[in-house]
């Protein structure tokens, strides 16, 4: 998505939107994303098994925090792998 800004050139405009929007209110318990949610953390990992930044994913600092505790609780328990396949 792109806008014009100022000076007639094109300034790239990211989406701002919560990638968990349904978790993290002020009655939530718990982290954002477990380490028992494999699905959901290989979704944020590359084929090598790094984690993808925040503008590719769309997470904010928060959740990209969280993501990147639960990929080393997870690693270490060994549910995803430490490099890729």
């Amino acid at each position: 998505m792109t806008t014009e800004n100022n000076t007639g050139g094109l300034k790239r405009c990211y989406l701002t939107a919560m990638r968990f929007p349904g978790r993290g209110g002020p009655d939530w318990v718990g982290p954002l994303v477990d380490y028992k949610e494999v699905e959901v953390i290989r979704k944020h990992l590359t084929s090598s098994s790094k984690l993808q930044g925040r503008r590719r994913t769309g997470a904010n600092a928060q959740e990209q925090a969280a993501l990147k505790v639960a990929v080393k609780q997870a690693r270490y328990l060994a549910l995803i792998p430490y490099s890729g396949t």
